[in-house]
């Protein structure tokens, strides 16, 4: 299951205020959803978590990234490699088009 993760940047660095992802459903749910592709590949390096006392708004979070495992790269996804994939919407408009976070 590929991971959907709501970050922030604090200085070099990607942050996730919660220690779970947003959304963990089949990479073929959400590349057209997401607008993923192989360009959008950034790195194999995971989001830092930084879990929050207080509970954060995703909607005030600004940057969407989708982690993918080997599970996910099916024969339909060869052109994938596991990593972080970055999507071009915002956090708001991811949960428009997914539904409310789990």
């Amino acid at each position: 299951m590929a991971k959907v993760w709501f970050v922030r940047r604090h200085g070099e660095r990607w942050i996730a205020p919660t220690a779970r992802p947003a959304y963990e459903m089949p990479l073929s749910n959400l590349v057209f959803r997401l607008d993923l592709g192989p360009q959008r590949w950034l790195s194999d390096e995971r989001p830092e978590p930084e879990p929050c006392e207080e509970p954060v708004d995703p909607k005030s979070l600004q940057r969407v990234i989708v982690e993918t495992s080997p599970d996910d790269l099916t024969d339909e996804f060869t052109s994938f490699r596991v990593g972080f994939y970055d999507s071009p919407y915002s956090p708001r408009e991811v949960m428009r088009r997914l539904g409310p976070p789990a």
